[in-house]
């Protein structure tokens, strides 16, 4: 079974002239899926988790989209 990383996006803090669009597929072309967008504009995301030999943990933040 996939192991999933997540991460969420706040739709509303988008830098000026910023649209919700050109950041949602930067991050597809990442390897992220949109799940849902909720009704406050928070947009989940996940990817699934490279397999490793190791099981170090890594986290990632919305500035790497």
């Amino acid at each position: 079974m996939p192991e999933w990383e997540y991460i969420t996006l706040n739709l509303c803090e988008l830098p000026r002239k910023t649209s919700e669009l050109d950041l949602l597929n930067g991050a597809g072309e990442k390897g992220w899926e949109l799940v849902t967008i909720t009704s406050n504009n928070i947009a989940y995301l996940k990817r699934p988790v490279p397999r490793r030999s190791s099981r170090a943990s890594r986290s990632t933040t919305s500035e790497e989209i």
